[in-house]
């Protein structure tokens, strides 16, 4: 019987205690990390979409913004999606636990803001076709900015 069991909830409340953002970058590594194993366990496959706001937060992950945006940009992560994804299913086969997962997660996961016609020539297969592959001699643990390099792209860190 549940009856001694008190759970409130209430919109609005504070959190339990402040975490600094590398805390939280962390935590949501780890959590995604684990989403992504259950269904990986499951289904033998994940979903991108986990990479995304509000499971790896835009706040923690948007690293910059390119020279040449002047008005509305494009969230272009520095790593494709579904590169990550695919290496997360490879270190699961490989039997990596879900903290090192996350490391991989933390480290790549990451936004820069560009323009359209700079995501144009990123993904187009008549530019550079990297749209969900990075340079053909970039290997994981590599520059994750290569991508972006390697179309032209400059851009600036975000203000801490």
């Amino acid at each position: 019987m549940y009856c001694c069991l008190s759970i409130h909830f209430s919109v609005g409340s504070m959190p339990v205690r402040n975490f600094s953002d590398a805390e939280l970058l962390e935590r949501a590594s780890l959590r995604v990390a684990m989403f992504m194993r259950g269904m990986w366990e499951e289904k033998g496959s994940s979903d991108t979409r986990l990479l995304l706001d509000p499971w790896m937060p835009d706040r923690l992950t948007i690293m910059g913004r390119s020279r040449a945006c002047t008005g509305k940009s494009y969230r272009e992560h520095v790593v494709p999606r579904a590169w990550i994804a695919n290496e997360v299913h490879r270190m699961f086969q490989a039997g990596c636990t879900d903290q090192a997962v996350a490391l991989y997660i933390r480290d790549h996961v990451k936004i820069v803001e560009i323009t359209k016609e700079e995501a144009d020539r990123l993904d187009r297969t008549t530019n550079f076709h990297l749209k969900t592959k990075m340079p053909d001699d970039w290997q994981a643990g590599g520059d994750v900015y290569a991508r972006l390099a390697a179309a032209g792209i400059e851009w600036d860190p975000k203000a801490a």
